[in-house]
């Protein structure tokens, strides 16, 4: 099933690449995702994944609003959804190799949250910005949230973007070392991000028991504050997207 994002192997690295024109969060989304991940697992011969966007404008513009926002969903699915995202985000910073995000469009939201999530970054200069716009639609970051971004962005970095809502380019992400490398134009974003992953052939244990070891305030946070926030804010968040406010 590729609906929502189409995989293929090149020698010993997956691609990922999100096929919908804005790669938005909602539960097909996140069910597909992890079936991937589910063969990647299997598949004892890839060491490295490159999570992309065939679209020409967007990485991922986070949540499904609209998707959360239909008349048929109730507090309880919305609670369960939110649940879902920690889980795939859980899975992704404790995955058993590293998972690079070419960056080649629009980053917002969750998606960048999801970006921040993977183990390193790269993206194209000609196109797109980073962003986390959820002062403005009055979404709440879930409280693993801070700790995922803050292992990939400075602090004082984060504040200014979280409080303002401000898009920044990729130059700037550079300048701040959100990511690895920017690449002038798409072709070479992913040339670069396959040679990138491809020098990854790393044993899985290890790399999972690091990788589980540098990220447990991650996991912790998800375990012990996440349910009791998202139990919390459901029913508001719930409200509000009833009466349109976002």
């Amino acid at each position: 099933m590729t609906r929502f994002i189409a995989i293929k192997t090149e020698e010993s690295t997956a691609v990922l690449t999100m096929n919908t024109p804005e790669n938005r969060h909602n539960p097909e989304f996140l069910a597909e995702f992890n079936q991937h991940l589910d063969q990647i697992e299997a598949d004892k011969n890839i060491k490295s994944v490159v999570l992309t966007s065939n679209s020409e404008k967007n990485w991922s513009l986070g949540i499904d609003l609209e998707w959360m926002a239909n008349t048929s969903n109730t507090p309880e699915k919305i609670a369960g959804f939110m649940s879902d995202v920690t889980a795939l985000l859980k899975r992704i910073v404790t995955f058993p190799m590293p998972i690079i995000a070419a960056l080649n469009g629009h980053t917002f939201g969750n998606g960048a949250v999801l970006a921040c999530a993977c183990d390193f970054r790269l993206m194209k200069s000609d196109k797109g910005f980073f962003c986390f716009p959820e002062v403005d639609v009055m979404v709440p970051f879930l409280p693993s949230m801070f700790p995922i971004i803050n292992k990939a962005i400075p602090q004082a970095f984060f504040n200014r973007l979280a409080m303002s809502g401000m898009r920044v380019g990729a130059q700037e992400l550079l300048d701040n070392k959100v990511v690895e490398a920017i690449f002038a134009d798409e072709t070479q974003l992913q040339a670069g991000a396959l040679g990138f992953a491809q020098q990854f052939n790393k044993n899985r244990w290890i790399y999972a028991q690091n990788k589980t070891q540098m990220n447990k305030q991650i996991v912790l946070t998800m375990e012990t504050e996440d349910p009791i926030f998202i139990d919390n804010i459901s029913k508001l968040l719930w409200k509000n997207l009833q009466q349109k406010q976002f």
